[in-house]
């Protein structure tokens, strides 16, 4: 977002908002520094908020003249965070499209370089990865260095070697045309202030670029290098302390997930529990499926809460306290959560739940396309803080990981959260199950705010579910 063009072209770069409940974020990372000339809608700060992490694109092409807020700080909607000087890139930055990485000249480890050579992809975890930027002309990231692979690779030199001359050396390229694999800003500073080389440093961020957190490691955390250095007994004799654990600072949704778990303490919750037969629901599932519609188990079953809702708007109710009075609050219609496992860009992961809004009105087939449409926002972090507001009744889906059974948390301002677990024959029948003609089954749990809903209202909940 800009503001405030002036006859410099100087513009201003201000936090965007994030949604109607978010007023302030955090500062998480600046994606160039001072001097850096950034494309529009490239990426110049990650900032967090209680409810998402955005990226703020830059308003427009230019370089970088000030960074008003430092990482870590804390900023409001519509404040001046860094200014741009509107323009091309400057001569001889070529058709570079992000901030350009600082060089720095390479240690000379006397073996030729090694190619690129296809990285292994992650595993499948169900989750879409965010895309990584493309790779400029001018600087292409190195990939980064590994440490004991290319040691692995490296033969030592005899004496005769040594001593022998042998046909001339490729010459090295400059010093000045040597780039250091990518790093984040702040990696960059870290490095700067621990010493570190990048070069010898494997980046774990996406597309292998390197982050504060792995230049922390090298510099003693956990490198190769401190492992050596300790591997035998001090030459004092004395016997080295272990190495200690790190304190990692909790922000963002992260914080704000922390918060909503210590609230959901003080609220008085009970669990009922029903195990269902699955067959019927596989059967319309397949039914579903081969007239040309994608559903899952869990659309199906979603799909059930929201309408079982809307015929017991009693477990969509909620409690409020108004002057120190205890009130039942109705919203008059069933905001049906979704808890959704995602892993960010920086690889971690978290718990997200976007909301279908008026769920229980809505027709079967605009029901699923509202709800892949907010999972696939969730799994390419591109939720709002509008898309997390006002669920009453949540479904966390636990089964998918095997989980059979689960308790899990109630959110504040909610009534009921219900988890599934996993689908499979009743316990000693896996193996004689089919040949028997048993039905699989699934456990379903309701847990409820007790002071707003009571345990028979739960039992009779879950038994409409279960006709729907």
């Amino acid at each position: 977002m800009a503001t405030g063009t002036t006859a410099e072209q100087i513009i201003d770069v201000v936090t965007p908002a994030a949604g109607e409940s978010v007023s302030e974020g955090t500062i998480l990372e600046w994606h160039v520094k001072v001097g850096d000339f950034i494309r529009a809608n490239d990426t110049i700060v990650e900032i967090s908020t209680d409810k998402v992490d955005l990226e703020l694109p830059a308003p427009a092409s230019g370089t970088v003249t000030e960074i008003l807020i430092d990482e870590g700080e804390t900023v409001t909607v519509g404040q001046v965070i860094a200014r741009l000087a509107v323009g091309d890139a400057p001569a001889g930055d070529g058709a570079a499209g992000v901030a350009q990485e600082p060089r720095a000249p390479a240690p000379d480890t006397g073996q030729p370089s090694a190619p690129d050579t296809a990285q292994p992809s992650a595993p499948d975890t169900g989750q879409q990865s965010a895309v990584s930027p493309p790779q400029t002309a001018s600087h292409p990231e190195t990939p980064p260095a590994t440490g004991p692979a290319q040691d692995a690779g490296a033969q030592p030199q005899s004496v005769a070697s040594q001593t022998t001359p042998g046909p001339p050396a490729a010459a090295e390229a400059p010093a000045s045309e040597r780039v250091l694999p990518a790093a984040t800003p702040v990696a960059q500073r870290a490095a700067a202030v621990e010493g570190v080389d990048l070069t010898g440093v494997s980046g774990s961020g996406p597309a292998g670029r390197i982050t504060k957190s792995d230049v922390l490691s090298a510099a003693g955390n956990g490198s190769a290098d401190a492992g050596v250095a300790t591997a035998g007994a001090p030459s004092d004799g004395k016997v080295a302390e272990p190495a200690r654990g790190e304190m990692e600072p909790m922000k963002g949704a992260a914080a704000a997930l922390a918060r909503y778990m210590e609230q959901s303490r003080a609220i008085p919750t009970a669990t009922s529990f029903r195990t269902l037969t699955v067959g019927t629901l596989d059967a319309r599932r397949r039914e579903l499926k081969e007239a040309g519609h994608r559903v899952s188990f869990t659309h199906l079953i979603a799909y059930a809460i929201a309408r079982a809702a809307t015929e017991m708007p009693v477990m969509a109710d909620h409690f409020a306290e108004v002057d120190g009075q205890p009130y039942r609050a109705r919203d008059g219609q069933v905001n049906l959560g979704l808890a959704v496992d995602v892993e960010k860009r920086d690889g971690s992961r978290t718990l997200m739940v976007p909301v279908i809004v008026d769920a229980g009105r809505m027709q079967f087939a605009a029901f699923v396309a509202a709800y892949d449409a907010l999972v696939e926002k969730a799994r390419t972090n591109t939720l709002t803080a509008d898309d997390l507001q006002g669920a009453n009744i949540t479904l966390t889906n636990p089964g998918g990981l095997g989980t059979v059974a689960s308790v899990p948390r109630l959110m504040s301002g909610q009534g009921t959260i219900v988890a599934t677990g996993a689908i499979g024959y009743p316990a000693g029948l896996e193996v004689a199950g089919p040949s028997i003609g048993a039905e699989k089954v699934m456990t379903m749990t309701s847990t409820y705010d007790h002071r707003v809903i009571q345990g028979a209202e739960s039992g009779r909940f879950l038994g409409l579910i279960d006709e729907h």
